[in-house]
């Protein structure tokens, strides 16, 4: 992830942060890992990805400074909404495959409670969320780069 991407989620307080120790007695060194928020195309480990940069999708360098986190979560709606088209969204509670029909509809979320997350469920299983994120730890998820869709490019 691109250092003007970390620290833009350092701006808006979005950034989550892990300290520990070596456990041996003569080893002082303090580890600090940082963790950006992360999108889970479905709940399986394997479909988190890292936040997609609007710079590889057209935005110029600039872009950034501009953009607050209402700016963000239309551009990462965009990106989902072409994640789901291309048949990679799973709804995180039921985990049936979403589609852009108007059959079951879904919504991207934005998780901000023990992790940075935006994620994809149906309306009907919004309910269910909390319980289904429970136990999650965002320094045991590993993230994938995101996927570039050539038709989002601006």
């Amino acid at each position: 992830m691109r250092n003007e991407l970390l620290t833009w989620f350092a701006r808006e307080g979005m950034l989550l942060s892990s300290a520990t120790s070596s456990d041996d007695p003569d080893d002082d060194e303090i580890k600090i890992v940082v963790k950006p928020p992360m999108i889970a195309l479905s709940r399986a480990s394997k479909d988190f990805r890292e936040c997609p940069d609007p710079l590889d999708f057209g935005y110029p360098e600039s872009s950034l400074e501009m953009m607050n986190i209402d700016d963000m979560n239309q551009f990462v709606m965009e990106w989902l909404e072409h994640a789901v088209a291309a048949g990679m969204g799973r709804c995180f509670v039921c985990n049936q495959i979403l589609d852009n029909s108007d059959e079951k509809p879904w919504d991207a979320v934005l998780i901000t409670r023990d992790i940075y997350c935006w994620l994809l469920v149906h309306f009907d299983c919004k309910r269910y969320l909390s319980r289904d994120l429970k136990g999650r730890n965002p320094f045991e998820v590993a993230a994938d780069p995101p996927e570039i869709f050539g038709d989002m490019c601006i």
